[in-house]
């Protein structure tokens, strides 16, 4: 067991991986704190974070950062990146005391906390002798974590998570450099592949075994979302922030359990044509996918990315640049076109004449619309394009949609339905759909934004295109604060937008109305005409229940007659029944008196039976006595003697005589 090194601190950017990390420390038997921070939705087993440390960090860290300055404090970061580390020199009289209750303990202890990492050296200089575990993760998974994670200021700054890890991990290599002997740097990526290496680590470093445990009880697999190369975003984010993909294989240079060969980024090169690429409108593309951006970068990426991804062969991406005017989205812009992006620039024209201006020039046979922050799925472009090439008269294609974000919840979507979509939309502008439905409704129009989407699949239907439903997620809906689908939420602009498209399809309307009304009217008629049956019914019902009124009321009549003869019977039966009972009163009297008289004879008689009987007992006791006399004098002692001789002589006359017993009987 290790002694000399007190305590372990596990730290790095990322909160599921240091989580992780920690539970890991915790089954080794090192006590992690006893006030621990519970877990939520985001992670239920629980974040292993001490919550005194966390306290106390959070209000370092609050005075270490200028609050108006942006940025997200509560972890240490600004816009200018600015951090008074001086500042945190007041708090350590209130660090001593949590130091020295956790060593009164006895026991090896640590904590967890990833604001640990920029307080390093004030720690450090309090505790002299720590070990730290610190903790990274690939920088693309993290910022997906962040957005899935719905704060505000990370789903409206989504770039922060870059600039956020970059600040976080240049800390871990400056004091990995001075301190390398008292560290142990792990990835997470290579840490959830690979948890025997680590606990591995831990005996052989710091000398501690690890109880084995089931991985499974110990983290959630779902925690840890992560892209592996090959895969077109870490080409981007290598493009796009090279100064992460710098610092990630300087950490895993260093790492004692790395996570190289696990990515890899290259030359970001798009697979996806050029508009007009193939030089002939006779072999267009299958599909163009057409994504309009304005002022937007890092949900830019991750737009490409998914279509990167999931595109089929013979597709083409437009990138249309809505007047962006922030100096990081024209950068990222400029980046995407060096590396073979094709980006239209025009004046901003709104989502709807941006998405036209787009598949205005697309070559492709079908059209998907993608917003910016949105991705797409595996599976739908290829099943939405078989779809069309299997049924002409289908126009449309969509699916289900999963949120994420603000609220994260799968959306499914009903089937087409044109009553209900007069009443309100339903289907995403992300759907697969033929470029001749876009030029039979003459396009997006302008005049519906912000529900252009919803005006063309009216438009779509009225022409008399029908619509196809995949019964599954076919993309992700990034809502976040701001969103197009916030703005429009109210009733008034509801009102607002309803308007709009019946005036432009007020005909539609119209014929929609009058079937309605027209069906309103045969469900009346046909009410009527039920009404009249059951009325009908009813009469029919009340001659018969007329009939069998007056049947029951003679039936009453026979029983109220049958009563009254069963009355009268009664009274007749209770006379009757009076008169038996006296005579036969008298009959039992008259009884009595005889059997009492009989009685009284047999008594007499009985009376003088036992006076014979006494008087005849009494003589037999004279002769039982008189016998007894008798027996007791000498002569009767001879009979018996005599007798007795007598049967033996005889019994010897008869064996002499040879006589058997019926020869004695006859003698």
């Amino acid at each position: 067991m290790r002694t000399d090194r007190l305590p372990i601190v596990v730290t790095g950017m990322h909160r599921s991986g240091t989580s992780l990390a920690a539970s890991l420390v915790a089954a080794s038997s090192v006590d992690m704190g006893r006030s621990l921070l519970p877990g939520d939705l985001n992670n239920q087993p629980g974040y292993f974070e001490d919550v005194e440390f966390l306290e106390l960090q959070q209000k370092i860290l609050a005075e270490c950062c200028e609050t108006s300055d942006g940025g997200h404090p509560d972890w240490g970061w600004t816009e200018s990146e600015s951090f008074n580390a001086a500042r945190a020199e007041r708090f350590s009289p209130e660090a001593r005391v949590l130091i020295d209750a956790r060593r009164r303990a006895g026991t090896l202890w640590g904590w967890k906390d990833p604001r640990t990492t920029l307080l390093l050296e004030f720690w450090d200089e309090l505790l002299h002798d720590a070990f730290y575990v610190f903790v990274y993760r690939f920088p693309w998974d993290v910022a997906d974590s962040m957005q899935r994670l719905g704060a505000d200021v990370f789903l409206s700054n989504p770039e922060y998570a870059y600039r956020i890890w970059t600040f976080y991990n240049r800390r871990i290599l400056d004091f990995h450099e001075k301190h390398s002997d008292r560290c142990m740097l792990v990835s997470a990526n290579a840490l959830e592949e690979d948890i025997t290496g680590f606990t591995s680590l831990l005996a052989r470093k710091l000398g501690i075994e690890s109880r084995k445990a089931d991985p499974d009880s110990i983290y959630r697999r779902d925690l840890f979302n992560t892209t592996h190369s090959p895969d077109p975003l870490i080409d981007l984010v290598a493009a796009v922030w090279p100064e992460c993909t710098r610092i990630l294989s300087e950490l895993d240079e260093m790492a004692d359990l790395s996570s190289s060969g696990l990515w890899e980024a290259h030359r970001a090169v798009t697979r996806l044509s050029r508009p007009g690429a193939r030089g002939s409108m006779s072999q267009p593309a299958d599909l163009s996918i057409v994504i309009p951006t304005l002022d937007q970068g890092v949900l830019l990426i991750e737009a490409i990315a998914s279509v990167e991804r999931n595109a089929p062969p013979n597709c083409e991406l437009i990138i249309i640049n809505d007047g962006s005017s922030q100096p990081r989205a024209l950068e990222i812009l400029r980046i995407l076109k060096d590396i073979g992006y094709f980006v239209l620039d025009q004046a901003n024209a709104g989502l709807s004449g941006a998405r036209n201006n787009g598949i205005a020039i697309a070559s492709g046979r079908y059209i998907l619309p993608l917003d910016d922050d949105n991705r797409i799925l595996a599976g739908f472009l290829d099943e939405a394009i078989k779809v069309l090439d299997s049924a002409p008269e289908v126009g449309v294609v969509y699916g289900d949609r999963r949120d994420f974000g603000l609220r994260r919840v799968r959306q499914r979507i009903p089937e087409f339905d044109l009553d209900a979509m007069l009443e309100g939309n339903y289907i995403d502008a992300c759907a697969v759909f033929r470029k001749r439905v876009w030029a039979d409704c003459g396009g997006y129009d302008p005049a519906a934004s912000p529900v252009e989407d919803w005006e063309m699949w009216i438009h779509a239907a009225e022409r008399g295109w029908k619509f196809h439903r995949i019964p599954r997620v076919t993309f992700e809906y990034r809502v976040r604060p701001g969103s197009l689908l916030s703005r429009i939420q109210s009733a008034e602009a509801a009102e607002d937008r309803r308007r709009i498209i019946r005036v432009k399809h007020s005909e539609l309307y119209r014929s929609a109305f009058l079937n309605r009304i027209e069906e309103l009217t045969r469900k009346l008629a046909a009410s009527d005409a039920l009404g009249l049956e059951l009325a009908a019914k009813v009469a029919v019902k009340e001659d018969e229940n007329g009939l069998l009124r007056r049947e029951v009321e003679n039936s009453l009549a026979v029983l109220a007659e049958s009563d009254r003869a069963l009355q009268a019977l009664r009274t007749e039966t209770d006379h009757e029944l009076l008169a038996l009972r006296t005579e036969a009163d008298r009959e039992m009297r008259s009884l009595r008196s005889e059997a009492d008289h009989e009685l009284r004879v047999l008594r007499s008689e009985a009376g003088l039976k036992r006076s014979e009987i006494e008087a005849l007992s009494a003589r037999l006791a004279e002769r039982e006595a008189e016998v007894a006399r008798m027996k007791g004098t000498y002569g009767w002692r001879f009979l018996s003697i005599y007798g007795r001789i007598k049967h033996r002589y005889l019994l010897r006359v008869y064996r002499l005589l040879g006589l058997d017993h019926n020869d004695r009987s006859s003698l």
